[in-house]
């Protein structure tokens, strides 16, 4: 068994755990952490992400319903509280990392698929 809290840490793993849906979740929340100024519709979002809009919606409501993304007006933007700022920071941080990056797949994966082992 992989120890993918000790390669994450546990602010980490939580943060996924709580907010990270999907891979489209992981890009949502590097894209708006990497651009914090960044005010965008739905369609803005889509056309920098390369995805169609019937994928972002979901993402976009579960982000909002957590407190990451902010919508109002038909506009996105980020709007996390410091705190999250910081854990998110951290996430995107593990992204960089190959050995951290493989272990937040293997999380996510087995978010989305969960009779496959961790």
């Amino acid at each position: 068994m992989y120890d993918l809290e000790g390669v994450l840490g546990p602010s980490v793993m939580e943060f996924v755990e709580r907010h990270v849906r999907s891979l489209l979740t992981w890009d949502i929340l590097v894209f708006f952490h990497r651009n914090p100024d960044a005010v965008l519709d739905v369609n803005g979002l889509a056309s920098r992400l390369g995805r169609r809009i019937e994928e972002l919606e979901p993402e976009i409501e579960a982000l909002c319903a957590g407190r990451i993304l902010q919508c109002a007006g038909g506009l996105i933007r980020y709007k996390p509280t410091p705190e999250l700022r910081e854990t998110i920071g951290g996430f995107v941080e593990a992204c960089q990392d190959r050995g951290r990056r493989l272990a937040l797949i293997a999380l996510v994966l087995h978010k989305i698929n969960p009779q496959q082992p961790a």
